[in-house]
């Protein structure tokens, strides 16, 4: 009796077919870790292996970037460099904003996959754009009390420095923004402040160019010869934040 064998061979495994794109915004100077869900189930199209493997090596094709690029260990990543699972899986696989460029910014990359069953790169790529948010300017950080001494029937004319180098603490700003702007949040109980000859009121805001330009001055009570302590709250705004901070 003859005998006929048929031999089926082991299916091959394809490549990925489908590599999808993927935004992701970060905080101006800040890092992201990559993980395998950004370029699998986090892009659009979602990742398709014809298998249903799972990512073996990622891979940059090509890349614009703009203050900032990505890197595996601290290291930039080359176009062309395979990067393998277990390193995104072992948060390696970072991109960091270097944190120069304050305004809003965006980085492009092109990127392919290859999958654990055949091990061969798609044909597909996929593009990771990288927002970067502009820089926030904070508020000053430090705004100290202020003292100074004068003799009756005197005049006080208020420098700069008396509501910043020579408070206590001294004034301080996270940028080393400039004091920009004074308000005055309480008003002396007795004594008179005046910008240019006229009355300060309650939250009146007073360049601190006039402050240089000797215009704000406090006048005490000349009522009162026994003399005494009068005082005022204030409130300082940086140039970068435009905020009040007292």
């Amino acid at each position: 009796m003859a005998t006929f064998t048929v031999t089926s061979t082991t299916k091959v495994s394809g490549s990925p077919t489908v590599i999808g794109d993927v935004k992701i915004f970060i905080d101006h100077g800040a890092t992201h870790v990559f993980t395998i869900a950004n370029f699998t189930t986090e892009t659009a199209p979602q990742f398709v292996d014809p298998d249903g493997d799972a990512i073996s090596k990622f891979k940059i094709t090509s890349a614009t970037y703009v203050n900032g690029a990505i890197n595996l260990a601290g290291v930039p990543v080359t176009i062309g460099q395979e990067i393998d699972h277990t390193d995104i899986s072992s948060g390696l696989l970072t991109f960091d904003d270097d944190s120069t460029n304050i305004a809003l910014h965006e980085s492009n990359i092109t990127f392919t996959l290859s999958d654990l069953g055949s091990n061969t790169f798609s044909a597909e790529s996929g593009n990771i754009r990288m927002g970067v948010q502009p820089e926030t300017n904070s508020a000053p950080s430090e705004v100290g009390d202020g003292a100074e001494t004068i003799a009756f029937g005197e005049s006080l004319v208020f420098t700069r420095a008396m509501f910043t180098l020579e408070t206590n603490p001294a004034y301080a700003d996270p940028e080393n923004d400039i004091a920009d702007k004074l308000k005055v949040t309480v008003l002396p109980s007795s004594g008179i402040i005046k910008l240019n000859g006229a009355n300060v009121v309650v939250n009146q805001e007073i360049d601190f160019s006039d402050i240089d330009l000797g215009l704000l001055i406090f006048t005490g009570d000349i009522n009162s010869i026994a003399g005494g302590t009068d005082t005022f709250e204030f409130e300082i705004a940086d140039v970068g934040s435009g905020i009040f901070v007292g």
